[in-house]
């Protein structure tokens, strides 16, 4: 005897949300409230993954001006190793 597959149920955004929160509100583990309504647990957990809480952008910082220097030289000291000094200098 063969079982008629089970069609699968097409969720919207705010029908994942309510789920979301009936879950979190349940007192239930994700898998015994999943089971009870016919939920596969990864289509809760992406779900909550994608719904969750979106991070706020960080605070504008206002760093000013710098004075403006006339440009300086430079001077650039690589160590390769086994005696090796590579320098570079700008004046």
């Amino acid at each position: 005897m063969s079982e008629t597959p089970k069609r699968r149920m097409r969720r919207s955004r705010d029908e994942w949300q309510q789920l979301i929160e009936e879950q979190a509100h349940s007192g239930q583990s994700q898998s015994a409230f999943c089971a009870a309504r016919g939920v596969s647990v990864a289509s809760l957990q992406n779900w909550k993954r994608r719904l969750g809480p979106k991070s706020a952008p960080a605070p504008w910082i206002e760093l000013g001006t710098l004075a403006r220097q006339e440009p300086t030289g430079w001077d650039i000291e690589l160590d390769l190793g086994h005696g090796v000094c590579l320098r570079l200098r700008r004046c």
